[in-house]
């Protein structure tokens, strides 16, 4: 076995070394077809292998550069440009802070050369899109071994600090989009330049992006910024305090806000080099400057158009800066021999506020400016300090104009100093207010359309359209009855654009509702005094009267009416009272005879209105008194209530007493009273009659009547005749004349 072992081993060298030998003609390089000699003899061509060199991105995301073979690292990965669509970086909870990435690059004027640190760094005039999925987060910071200046040199005449830090740097397009969000900081430095710059465009599509440099926060240097209708909440600021410049800047570019909440804070919240265009969103341009700082050549502003014009066709501005809100004195560009409108606005909202007390400060400041639409506030805060000046940026009088037609929501303009710059034509096509003060108190004077331009200088405050104050509900007259206490004459009406005053004599206007006591007709006066925005209305007038109260009678019935009753029969009794307009509670009661009497309890009484019974009627019947209350009548007010019970012939009435004077009729009586609003005393009343038919008499001494008629004190069962009881009168003749025969008759005895 070791013979075997020792006799293999030369052979298995001698096959090793011509391995070895196989790979390193290969890999130095054999050509392509070199003919081998295999174990025969016989030739052959040999296959030709190529190892694929490992391809370098021009971007590197912290400190390392993107390979092909390195696409993704943790929070981020990368997918080269391929088949049109541009090369994009995505960003998944991707966190870094450090120094980045540093290469010297030479400043676009040619003149000077960077250290440009960042850490996102896309070196290429190619797009870069830049996906956001989750929070995302750079920071760069100063390199601490050597400053980053490993790699390079500045040119030694820069005196200005030769390094530039970023949190992104493209030098081509960048787009930013996704449902996530990014913040990009490099604004603990000095050096810090920008939170993110572009040499070209800068597109935040969607996502949201927050952006912190010493100097800016979103810079392009030829470029235009555009924040997308779909972004979320855009911040960018710099941190330098008022060494600080721009919050969002383009050189040479223009910016375009088509949607977001987008707040720009520096020196100049917003500074461009060309157009500004605001279509919608939510933007906020602040500049933070302190108070005490002293005005430069470069103003301090939230906005600044110097080279174009200032668009708004939508969204809300809000402009807030150290000596203007908002500042678009358009310089005329080369060859220009007209001015061209610094601001234009056609809709949305415009409000610019300056602060600065102690120059000339203006809250909008443009050479031309045209309202067309939406709404305006331009305020000057300072002692100095105007609303609106249209001053020609050439310092050429009467070029400048401000333009407000008819379309605009509102137009208001105040200052100190004065609402609009003195050499501003003004040329309104819509009626107007001006005011001696900036409170909109006091001076109040109507501006009348002027479409060939006017002087405005005189006013404080100005305001478009001069909107009149009107009455949304006009006060309405009443019809009151007379109570000996004063009484409101009117209802309150309710106004727009003001406060709704009174008066009795048309003079002396106040925002109580005028009072009265005494019977009468008034005549009340009424306008609406306009706020600060609204002219006054015109006075108009309404009627009043206080009159006495009217008491209606109850009315009675009786279901006999003139037929006779014996005194078995019930007889049905209705009485109806009708419920005054201003009455709150009723009480109503019935006294009958006392030869009559009830044959109902209280539960047999029915109180109804309009067929339906009034079930919170309160009925009590106290020997010969019926009364009906009702607490609450004011849903019977303009109605009618009906109360019905039942009655009859007391048994052994005497009747004597209610004989017409034909003695064949006796009527007896029973009355209904009411009184309103618990007043004890009666107030109405009504009486009326039963009546019962009497036989004629059988003898001089009795009379007799038939069914249900009066016999003596009682009226017999129906059918019955019934002797009558002679008057009083006669009876006693015939009483007198018994006594004469009786004492005839003793004398004669006697």
């Amino acid at each position: 076995m070791e013979a075997i072992r020792k006799g293999k081993m030369p052979r298995l060298a001698l096959s090793l070394v011509a391995a070895i030998v196989m790979v390193l003609g290969l890999m130095s390089g054999a050509g392509a077809g070199k003919a081998l000699a295999d174990d025969t003899g016989a030739g052959h061509t040999a296959s030709v292998v190529t190892l694929a060199a490992d391809e370098t991105y021009p971007l590197w995301v912290g400190e390392t550069q993107v390979t092909s073979t390195n696409l993704e690292g943790e929070g981020w990965s990368f997918e080269p440009a391929a088949n049109g669509n541009p090369a994009t970086l995505t960003l998944s909870g991707y966190s870094y802070t450090g120094p980045g990435h540093v290469e010297v690059l030479q400043d676009y004027d040619g003149e000077w050369d960077y250290y440009r640190h960042a850490p996102i760094f896309w070196n290429d005039s190619s797009a870069l899109v830049v996906e956001l999925t989750g929070e995302s987060s750079v920071v760069v910071t100063a390199d601490s071994a050597d400053g980053g200046a490993s790699e390079g040199s500045a040119n030694e005449e820069d005196e200005d600090p030769t390094h530039r830090y970023s949190g992104i740097f493209c030098t081509g397009n960048l787009t930013i989009r996704g449902t996530g969000s990014l913040a990009a900081n490099a604004g603990a430095m000095e050096d810090g330049e920008s939170g993110i710059y572009a040499k070209g465009d800068v597109n935040v599509e969607s996502g949201s992006v927050a952006a912190a440099g010493y100097d800016y926060g979103i810079y392009s240097y030829e470029g235009t910024i555009a924040i997308g209708a779909d972004a979320g909440t855009v911040t960018a600021g710099a941190t330098g305090g008022a060494d600080s410049l721009y919050g969002i800047s383009a050189d040479y570019g223009d910016v375009k806000i088509d949607g977001g909440t987008v707040t720009a804070k520096g020196y100049r919240g917003i500074s461009v080099g060309g157009d500004i265009t605001v279509n919608g969103g939510e933007v906020s341009a602040q500049c933070t400057v302190p108070d005490s700082y002293t005005t430069s050549i470069m103003v301090p502003c939230g906005i600044a158009c110097e080279y174009g014009t200032l668009t708004v066709n939508g969204g809300t501005v809000t402009a807030s800066g150290h000596q203007y809100g908002i500042y678009a004195v358009r310089y005329p560009s080369s060859g220009e021999t007209e001015l061209v409108p610094g601001i234009v606005i056609n809709g949305g909202s415009v409000v610019a506020e300056s602060r600065e007390s102690e120059s000339s400060a203006i809250g909008i400041n443009g050479c031309i400016m045209t309202v067309k639409g939406g709404s305006v506030q331009a305020v000057g805060n300072g002692d100095k300090s105007y609303g609106v000046s249209a001053n020609n940026s050439r310092g050429e009088s009467g070029n400048g104009s401000l333009v407000i037609e008819e379309g605009i929501a509102s137009f208001v303009a105040q200052g100190p100093a004065g609402a609009i710059n003195a050499d501003t034509s003004v040329k309104n096509a819509a009626d107007g207010i001006g005011y001696s003060d900036v409170a909109g108190t006091e001076g109040k004077t109507s501006l009348a359309v002027n479409t060939e331009g006017g002087d405005l200088s005189g006013h404080k405050r100005v305001l478009f359209p001069g909107t009149t104050a009107f009455a949304t509900t006009s006060p309405a007259g009443k019809n009151l009855f007379y109570t000996g206490k004063p009484q409101e004459l009117v209802t309150a009406g309710a106004a727009s654009g003001g406060t709704m005053l009174y008066s009795l004599d048309g003079k002396t206007y106040a925002a109580e509702l005028p009072t009265a006591t005494d019977l009468g007709e008034y005549t009340i006066y009424y306008k609406v005094v306009g706020d600060a925005s609204h002219t006054d209305s015109q006075a108009q007038t309404v009627t009043s009267t206080i009159v006495e109260k009217t008491y209606p009678a109850p009315t009675m019935r009786n279901s006999k009416g003139a037929a006779f009753a014996s005194q078995t029969d019930e007889i049905t009794y209705t009485v109806n009272q009708e419920v005054p307009s201003w009455a709150t509670s009723v009480r109503t009661w019935v006294d009958l005879d006392s030869v009559l009497q009830y044959t109902v309890d209280a539960n047999g009484v029915a109180v109804t209105s309009d067929g339906a019974t009034l079930s919170h009627a309160k009925v009590t019947i106290d020997g010969q008194r019926l009364t009906v209350s009702i607490d609450d009548a004011t849903a019977l007010r303009g109605k009618t209530m009906q109360i019905s019970y039942r009655a009859k012939l007391r048994s052994g009435a005497n009747l004597d007493s209610y004989l017409n004077a034909a003695q064949n009729i006796a009527s007896v009586p029973y009355q209904a009273n009411t009184s309103f609003d618990g007043e004890s005393k009666v107030v109405s009343s009504k009486t009326e009659v039963v009546k019962f038919r009497v036989s004629a008499a059988k003898s001089d001494s009795t009379r007799t009547v038939s069914a249900g008629r009066s016999s003596g004190s009682s009226l017999a069962k129906t059918g019955d005749a019934v002797p009558y009881a002679a008057p009083a009168a006669t009876a006693l003749v015939a009483l007198a004349a018994a006594a004469l025969g009786i004492a005839a008759r003793r004398r004669t005895r006697d």
